[in-house]
């Protein structure tokens, strides 16, 4: 099918605007191609983000085809729908069935149209943000660093004023264990002391003792008193030395915080600047895309007022493909027809190979073995002068048994078959005396033949150089049989010929 324009009928109107007519033309198709640029991004991303939870592995691969077709039907529909809605007003396209087209094609380019704006508008931050470089953020790797080595720090010097604390306190309390436990162990002496004196001398020294054992408790108290003294200490030491560490800790965590915080406000105002970035340029590409559809549009409504007023008129040229089916309908039915042809020849073949079937018998005649007992036999005899001793002779009629029988039935049906048995003959003769059939099949079957054992020849020559002996002497073999079988071919369509004369 080609489309053809007319010449201009009015030349004047076509020259004043043939040069408008072509730049304008030409712009509508560039701003054609950027809104198709624009929609197929939003088309990718709506279908991707769609398809990704159910195909993930695909996802890419189908959000990718299905934004290519979808772009193609928008804007090659626009290209055709749109011009048609232009020529509906210029050529007043409401009557009869002209009416109930030009209402869908308006609907149809009004969804296209809105579907091409709102996609173009709506994927235009999509890319400005696709396409803008990310925001360079400050990594808190070195605030991270000098936190993880202040803390470190301040638990090293923890341990080791803990450690000496443990260690000055220790001595003490060693010294101050060594000082009770001599002085009572001095006392417990000068008790044993008195009650050996007691035992040599059989006398008292009772107050003596009481004085010695309140000696003894008032050392213990003292001693206790002097390990608590210390124990608290070392306990008080221990709480100064925890004290200043979290003391520590907490500088260092409150300086942390203040860098992290500085590096979270650089970046968020580095993000800001980007975001706003994309705004601003997302929206003028979005709006852009707009002028070109606008563009699109008017370039199209030009261009067909233009035609009509230069008296253009777009003639349609048929050919005969454009009549017949399409070549599939064409391929699918050539197919089918040779794939009943394959089955419906070898069933043929098979059928035609099947011999006819035997002649059938007659039907054997019953006798009533009952009634043969009383069978009455009435001879009337009259007087012969060829016959002197009146001898009759009654011969019973038998069926005769056999294929050579000379009644009605073997006798027609010998009539009908003779002239067909005369033809289905080939040559008599020659061995086992061949039908037409088996001869045709024969010399098939020795040119399949000949032909394997050719080709056999042909690869061996390819790979040795040369032809193997037995190759060529089955070849020789073949080549003999598909001649003699040619020739009784030849016999037997002669006299084929001559026998349905």
């Amino acid at each position: 099918m080609k489309y053809l324009n007319t010449a201009p009928q009015n030349t004047a109107f076509f020259e004043v605007y043939a040069k408008l007519s072509k730049s304008i033309k030409r712009s509508g198709v560039f701003s054609q191609i950027v809104s198709g640029l624009t929609e197929i991004g939003g088309i990718y991303a709506a279908t991707y983000t769609t398809m990704v939870p159910v195909f993930p592995a695909y996802a890419m691969y189908i959000a990718g085809a299905v934004a290519i077709i979808g772009t193609i039907v928008i804007e090659f529909g626009l290209r055709e729908l749109l011009p048609h809605s232009i020529d509906a007003i210029l050529y007043k396209r409401f009557t009869g069935l002209y009416f109930p087209m030009t209402v869908a094609i308006w609907l149809l380019t009004v969804v296209l149209l809105t579907t091409s704006g709102y996609l173009s508008f709506r994927n235009s931050k999509v890319i400005v943000n696709q396409f803008t470089p990310e925001a360079t953020a400050i990594s808190t790797t070195a605030a991270d660093s000098t936190h993880q080595a202040e803390e470190l720090a301040a638990w090293g010097n923890y341990s080791s004023d803990t450690a000496q604390i443990s260690a000055q306190f220790d001595k003490q309390l060693l010294a101050a264990n060594s000082l009770a436990d001599s002085k009572t162990k001095a006392a417990r002496r000068e008790l044993s002391n008195l009650y050996n004196r007691e035992r040599r001398t059989d006398q008292s020294f009772a107050t003596a003792k009481d004085r010695v054992r309140q000696k003894l408790a008032d050392l213990e108290a003292e001693a206790a008193a002097q390990l608590a003294e210390l124990e608290a200490a070392k306990a008080a030491a221990m709480t100064t030395a925890k004290e200043r560490l979290n003391t520590s800790l907490a500088e260092i965590k409150s300086s942390y915080k203040g860098e992290l915080a500085e590096v979270k406000a650089q970046n968020q105002t580095a993000q800001w600047d980007r975001e706003t970035k994309v705004s601003q340029y997302g929206g003028g590409l979005g709006w852009f895309t707009i002028i070109c559809l606008i563009i699109f549009s008017a370039s199209v409504i030009l261009d067909r007022i233009h035609k009509k007023g230069a008296g253009i008129v777009e003639k349609v040229e048929l050919s005969q493909y454009d009549l017949n089916p399409s070549a599939w309908v064409e391929a699918f039915a050539a197919f089918r027809e040779r794939f009943n042809y394959a089955i419906r020849s070898r069933i043929a073949s098979f059928a035609e190979r099947t011999p006819a079937a035997p002649i059938s018998q007659p039907a054997a005649q019953l006798y009533d073995p009952s009634q043969l007992a009383n069978i009455e036999v009435t001879l009337k005899i009259e007087n012969s002068a060829a016959d002197e001793n009146n001898v009759i002779v009654i011969e019973p009629k038998r069926r005769l048994i056999g294929f050579n029988r000379d009644d009605e039935r073997t006798a027609t049906h010998t009539k009908k078959q003779s002239r067909t048995h005369e033809i289905s003959c080939a040559i008599k003769g020659t061995p086992n005396d061949l039908e037409l059939r088996q001869i045709k099949q024969r010399l098939k079957d020795y040119k399949k033949r000949l032909g394997k054992h050719e080709q056999k020849a042909i690869v061996q020559k390819r790979k040795k150089g040369e032809a193997s002996k037995r190759t060529l002497a089955a070849i020789a073999n073949n080549e003999q049989w598909v001649k003699h079988y040619a020739e009784l071919l030849q016999q037997a369509e002669a006299q084929f010929k001559n026998l349905k004369k």
